[in-house]
């Protein structure tokens, strides 16, 4: 894909780029009017030229694609995502990222954690890379969760949030059959974890909690983060969990990284132990560190980054409560438990005039920009969009030149973004088939109405 000096403005229309500044942040654009104006960078849109003929040589990867399965990929094409079962068929140009990925997959399986970054635009696949991630740490029987950072309701600010996310999302397969966070629970009963502040007390409770109990879903809901101690174990409450004022309460304040990331921690190390190789924990939107105009939460959702961060790495200063980190001061604990095995991965659309995305990326020593994908690898994933789209939609066939012309004129209009590249196939595809089935009429029917 052949990036050009053309640019497109909402209200001046088409036009030429002749010169930037201030660190290309402002663009001066002679536009077709004839009009010269300096223009911030993000108020016009870069228009790309792809070359057709590459069409010609095209691999289109639908083998093995049934009607269903290519009904369920255009559904989702529309919204410019990719079914989580098929994003291994439908990953283009991602070389370096995949050989990134299976080095640090590699990695955990022996046991050694790590930290990756994937940084790119809106629309430039960095979910779909951590869903592709997702799909091959469960191929490899590890233990995986997904969690996506938002400014109010999972703010890294408030470390219990972020742990409710964790094990709401966990998952491994074992045996054939996929399990989450309970399952993993009910399996570390096996282990000794007597020592763990949190899932010592947990684990001698839940030996002893009968399955079909009326207090047994109280107590998931409490450990799993969606209800509080102070419900589980009321006093008046029919329901409530006996035995379980041993457990510590979940804290949920900023200060508890510490108490948050042992956890976390312990779940990896829990994971290694009964033969999961590990945990794999896929933090989505990383720039919410940044979204906090409150100066004290800023620095706390940095800590506990951070915290995350050195846990992987597993840092031998935080074997040890020091008063160098922030600590809660109800039951304050090192932030690392014993041996973890975590391979942590960020992705995070860059804002480097930020001071608390600048100190997480600054932390993070194996950093990767998503770029646009190369010109032969987008017309890879066009081919392969129309024959899924003529596999769902039988008797629809679009004749090559004008696939051409559809590739080109998409080409101009998705600058360079693979979600509004897709989403923009799918509905030029939806018209061209019920140009082409008679539900509405082609442009020369319209001109010659009009005529």
């Amino acid at each position: 894909m052949r990036s050009s000096k053309l640019v497109s403005h909402p209200v001046f229309g088409e036009g030429e780029v002749l010169d930037s500044r201030w660190q290309g942040t402002e663009l001066l654009v002679r536009f077709q009017t004839g009009l010269r104006l300096w223009l911030p960078r993000h108020r016009v849109r870069f228009l790309v030229e792809v070359d057709e003929s590459l069409l010609d040589a095209a691999v289109a990867r639908s083998a093995g694609v049934d009607r269903v399965s290519a009904c369920r990929m255009i559904e989702a094409f529309r919204l410019g995502i990719v079914p989580h079962q098929d994003v291994e068929r439908f990953t283009f140009g991602r070389d370096q990222e995949l050989k990134l990925i299976d080095q640090a997959l590699a990695g955990l399986e022996r046991g050694k954690g790590d930290v990756l970054m994937f940084e790119g635009e809106y629309g430039s696949g960095k979910t779909h890379i951590l869903e592709l991630i997702h799909h091959r740490a469960l191929q490899a029987g590890m233990a995986v969760s997904l969690v996506q950072f938002d400014p109010v309701e999972v703010s890294p600010h408030r470390p219990k949030r972020v742990y409710r996310e964790l094990v709401r999302n966990l998952r491994f397969i074992s045996e054939g059959r996929e399990g989450g966070f309970r399952e993993l629970l009910q399996l570390a009963t096996r282990l000794d974890l007597t020592d763990h502040v949190f899932f010592g007390p947990l684990l001698r409770k839940l030996k002893r909690l009968e399955p079909n109990a009326r207090e047994s879903e109280v107590f998931w809901q409490w450990v799993e983060g969606e209800s509080t101690k102070e419900y589980a174990t009321e006093m008046r409450s029919p329901y409530r969990v006996r035995g379980a004022q041993g457990i510590p309460a979940l804290y949920d304040f900023s200060t508890a990284a510490d108490f948050y990331c042992n956890i976390i921690s312990a779940i990896s190390w829990m994971s290694w132990q009964l033969g999961f190789r590990g945990l794999v924990l896929l933090l989505d939107e990383a720039e919410t560190v940044t979204r906090l105009w409150d100066v004290v939460y800023l620095s706390k959702s940095i800590n506990f980054m951070e915290g995350l961060v050195r846990v992987a790495l597993n840092d031998p200063q935080l074997r040890a409560v020091s008063d160098r980190l922030i600590h809660n001061q109800v039951r304050p604990v090192p932030y690392i438990y014993r041996e973890p095995a975590l391979l942590l991965i960020f992705a995070t659309t860059p804002t480097p005039g930020e001071y608390g995305y600048l100190r997480l990326a600054n932390s993070v020593r194996r950093r990767l920009e998503l770029t646009p994908l190369a010109e032969q690898a987008l017309v890879d994933a066009f081919a392969t969009m129309i024959r899924i789209y003529e596999r769902a939609y039988p008797g629809f066939r679009l004749p090559v030149e004008e696939q051409k012309r559809l590739l080109a004129w998409l080409g101009r209009r998705s600058s360079g973004g693979v979600r509004t590249f897709i989403k923009g196939c799918v509905e030029a595809l939806d018209i061209a088939r019920l140009r082409q089935w008679g539900v509405i009429p082609t442009p020369a029917e319209i001109s010659s109405r009009a005529g």
